[in-house]
C-alpha cells in the first residue's frame, strides 16, 4: 500500500524518501559497518560507563502524565517459607514483573512517537498507529544504535553544576563546546548534551519539572545539518519548550521530519567526571513490537 505523503514543514531539512519509501529506521541507516569501526576506534581505555538512571519506584523522575515504574515479586523467598511452593529438583527460585510506560527513565524515542499534518516520519499516515501499537515504525525496527558518541558539556561550558531554569540552548553554545573540546561533530555520530539538570530532582523534584533547560530549535537545525543519528541529554525531554511549555519544535524535526532520534534522562555526570569528548555510544531497545519507545541503559566505552 502506497501511504499519502505530506510535505514536511522544515523544507529541505527532510529524510523523507532518502532511505527508500519503505524506510523504517530513518538516521539509523548512518550506521553503516564504516561508522560502527569509527566508533569502536574510540575505545582506548576499555572503560565502559552505564549512563542510564535505574528503574525504580522513588528516587527518578517521572513525567508527571505517567506512573511511575512498578516491579513486583511473584515467587520470593516467603512462599517457600509459609509452605505455598514446593522445591524443584532441589532448589528454590524467584520470579517478577516490571510495568512501567516504555518511555519511562532512560529511553529511547522511537519514529512513531511524534507527528503532526496527520503523518508521520516518511509520510506514514497516523493511521499506522493503533490502540494495540504502530504498525509501522515501531521501535522493534531499531534494534541497535553503535555510533562515534560525542558529548557536550554545557553546564560544563558555562563552569556551573547544571544551566538555569528555563535555559534555552543555542547553536552557538554548542558550537562553543565543539571548540572548547577540539572536537567536530561528523555524519552518524551520535551527540549527547549535559546540562546538569539532573541534579535539580534530588533537591526539588516539583522546580525539576518547571521550564527545564533545552536546546532550542536553531540547535536543533545546527544538529541535524551534521547529519547525526541520535541527540541525548539528561533532561526530560532535550528541548527547550519555551516559556508556556508547550513547544515541540525540537521532537517535530528531529523525529518527524528527519527521523533522528532522541534519548532522554541520561545520567552524564560519568562522561563530566572522566572528561570524556568521545567516546563508543552503545545502546540497543527492547524488541517491543509496535512500541513508540523503549527503556535503555546507554553505555559510553572510552
Amino acid at each position: 500500500m502506497t501511504e499519502s505523503r505530506a510535505p514536511s514543514a522544515s523544507g529541505s531539512r527532510s529524510n523523507w524518501g532518502r532511505w527508500g519509501e519503505a524506510d523504517q529506521i530513518g538516521a539509523l541507516n548512518l550506521l553503516t559497518a564504516g561508522a560502527v569501526k569509527s566508533a569502536a576506534a574510540e575505545i582506548r581505555q576499555g572503560l565502559v560507563l552505564s549512563l542510564g538512571m535505574r528503574i525504580q519506584r522513588e528516587g527518578v523522575p517521572v513525567y508527571p502524565a505517567r506512573n511511575p515504574s512498578l516491579h513486583l515479586m511473584s515467587l520470593d523467598g516467603g512462599d517457600y517459607a509459609a509452605g505455598a511452593r514446593l522445591k524443584l529438583d532441589g532448589i528454590e527460585i524467584a520470579d517478577d514483573y516490571i510495568f512501567m510506560g516504555t518511555g519511562g527513565g532512560t529511553h529511547m524515542d522511537g519514529l512513531s512517537h511524534v507527528w503532526y499534518d496527520e503523518h508521520l516520519y516518511n509520510g506514514v499516515h497516523r493511521d499506522r498507529v493503533r490502540s494495540y501499537g504502530a504498525t509501522k515504525l515501531g521501535i522493534e525496527h531499531a534494534q541497535w544504535l553503535v555510533a562515534r558518541g560525542v558529548h557536550l558539556d554545557v553546564a560544563g561550558l558555562h563552569g556551573v553544576d547544571h544551566l538555569e531554569q528555563g535555559h534555552a540552548i543555542s547553536a552557538e553554545e554548542l558550537q562553543e563546546c565543539c571548540a572548547a573540546a577540539g572536537v567536530e561533530i561528523r555524519p552518524g555520530d551520535a551527540v549527547v548534551i549535559r546540562t546538569g539538570w539532573l541534579s535539580v530532582y534530588a533537591e526539588d523534584p516539583v522546580a525539576y519539572f518547571e521550564h527545564q533547560p533545552g536546546i532550542r530549535i536553531d540547535a536543533a537545525e545546527w544538529l541535524a545539518d551534521r547529519d547525526i543519528c541520535a541527540v541525548a541529554a539528561d533532561n526530560q525531554g532535550i528541548e527547550w519548550e519555551g516559556q508556556d511549555g508547550r513547544s515541540r519544535a525540537v521532537h517535530k524535526l528531529l523525529i518527524r521530519d528527519l527521523g533522528i532520534y532522541m534519548i532522554e534522562l541520561l545520567d552524564l555526570e560519568p562522561l563530566h567526571e572522566h572528561e570524556v569528548t568521545t567516546f563508543a555510544f552503545v545502546a540497543a531497545p527492547l524488541k517491543i513490537t509496535g512500541a513508540i519507545a523503549s527503556p535503555v541503559n546507554p553505555l559510553a566505552i572510552i
